[in-house]
């Protein structure tokens, strides 16, 4: 199980800016992603309305949010949660009792169907969840492809993979910022119908701008069956939604669960979504070049790779002998801290440093953040 260093920023929070978090006196950039898509303090309290549930009494503002989100991804059905594990977990649901495949190092979530599918390896014949390999770092993606067809050739020998899913982040955050090639997609495709398997993709991360697109499925043209929504869609207040074409009767007037989608969180959703507008998009593909092109240009051995899409970026730092280095990752992490810049570390070893900086950060408090990083991975150990 790949388990994300969080170690905490001492002391206790005394307030905080747009894009930054307030300790005493010291003033945090927060690239961590806690600050979502749209940074902190962005609810104000003309915001403020009543939690009142969607399953029992019409609003204007769930209703709204229902359509808006239909007519940005062209899905015909949206059911609500109150998280992107229950989102997850849901999408899961509706395939349940059939094949599961899911691939190592993601993280989908710790209900009971997610835990089973994240961060596995192998067949679990029990179950009858397929864990496929995903390229990184240190697996290509021929090696990878190769070994995913065997996996499944055995797991279809022993139990049906028809009618089964597949769940998948196309960027595995946990996993270490590992981005999914066009080249693996397209064998993600051909399983798909060779084995006549639906698709799940978590966007949970990647959607509504973060990754440098609405939703990157779409940059991949999967014909998804079900995509997962979560953290940016409701500024920090819990919220998330599956979207489909199908029907499912779990769902009761477009919610999961009674307190999703409430009328003070599609409110605040829909205030979320007035801010991914194509040029925001636009500017998270731009700058999140600029991250790439600044860390890639960094002359110190101890990193191995720069990689990532959008405000979506990971370094992997390793030791002078090409080993994951998860000391040296947590000294780059507490020295920019120090200097004022908070990141968190992810990849099976704690090895990666995850810069996930808020969509709608201005240019120069990025390039600033940015420098700080910089600074440090240029110094000497």
């Amino acid at each position: 199980m790949v388990t994300p260093e969080f170690r905490q920023i001492r002391g206790n929070v005394t307030s905080a800016s747009k894009y930054s978090v307030i300790i005493g006196r010291k003033k945090y950039l927060d690239f961590s992603g806690a600050a979502m898509a749209v940074g902190y303090n962005f609810i104000h309290a003309r915001d403020i309305l009543p939690p009142i549930s969607y399953l029992v009494y019409h609003n204007r503002y769930t209703e709204r949010l229902i359509s808006k989100l239909k007519e940005m991804s062209s899905f015909k059905n949206v059911a609500f949660s109150t998280s992107g594990t229950e989102a997850c977990d849901a999408a899961l649901e509706m395939n349940y009792g059939n094949a599961l495949a899911s691939f190592e190092g993601s993280y989908h979530g710790l209900d009971f169907i997610t835990n089973a599918v994240s961060n596995g390896e192998g067949i679990d014949f029990h179950n009858r969840i397929v864990h496929l390999k995903f390229p990184n770092s240190r697996m290509d993606d021929s090696t990878a492809i190769s070994i995913n067809e065997k996996i499944l050739k055995k797991a279809s020998r022993h139990f049906s993979l028809e009618r089964g899913a597949i769940i998948v982040e196309l960027i595995q955050s946990d996993g270490g910022m590992n981005v999914m090639s066009s080249n693996f997609a397209d064998a993600l495709k051909d399983w798909l119908n060779e084995y006549s398997m639906r698709l799940i993709v978590d966007e949970v991360y990647t959607a509504l701008g973060r990754s440098g697109e609405l939703f990157l499925s779409k940059k991949y043209r999967f014909k998804a069956d079900y995509i997962c929504l979560g953290k940016a869609l409701g500024a920090g207040l819990p919220l998330g939604a599956v979207l489909s074409n199908k029907e499912y009767p779990l769902f009761r007037n477009n919610l999961i669960s009674m307190q999703a989608a409430t009328m003070f969180t599609a409110a605040v959703a829909l205030k979320v979504l007035g801010k991914v507008t194509e040029e925001r998009i636009s500017y998270v593909r731009r700058m999140g070049k600029y991250i790439l092109d600044a860390l890639s240009e960094i002359r110190n051995n101890r990193i191995l790779e720069v990689r990532g899409k959008g405000f979506m970026i990971g370094v992997e730092l390793v030791n002078h002998s090409g080993v994951p280095d998860p000391k040296y990752a947590l000294y780059v992490r507490e020295k920019a801290a120090r200097k004022g810049v908070v990141c968190t570390l992810t990849g099976p070893s704690n090895n990666v440093l995850k810069i996930t900086p808020p969509i709608t950060i201005p240019e120069g408090m990025l390039e600033k953040g940015i420098s700080i990083i910089s600074d440090v991975l240029r110094e000497k150990d």
